[in-house]
């Protein structure tokens, strides 16, 4: 039993935001790996949660997590607004890279 909870602390400490991964898949990862450590050892408070997850964003994300950091009570940010707040963020940025992309296509076309 105390291997398999050090093995899900070590892959809790290890985890990472995978390149090309979204918020969601990110955040079901998490969630399992918080879930199965929550049964057979400690409940790790939700701004120590949050504050995991707001460490493990790639550096493209350095200035939402300062925003979020700056704006936000991160004692009273509950998951479901952190998740929703980072999603939403996800959305304009890829429809912000897929504008430029349109936008450069667009210039190629042009004799």
């Amino acid at each position: 039993m105390q291997s398999k909870i050090d093995m899900l602390t070590t892959k809790y400490e290890l985890f990472r935001m995978k390149d090309n991964e979204s918020i969601q898949d990110m955040y079901t990862r998490f969630t399992s790996i918080i879930n199965e450590l929550h049964s057979p050892a400690e409940i790790i408070p939700r701004n120590r949660l949050i504050k995991k997850i707001l460490s493990v964003l790639p550096s493209l994300w350095e200035s939402k997590v300062n925003a979020i950091i700056e704006a936000k009570d991160l004692q009273k940010l509950t998951m479901d607004e952190l998740v929703g707040n980072l999603k939403t963020y996800e959305m304009k940025k890829k429809k912000k890279d897929n504008e430029r992309r349109e936008t450069k296509r667009e210039k190629n076309l042009v004799p």
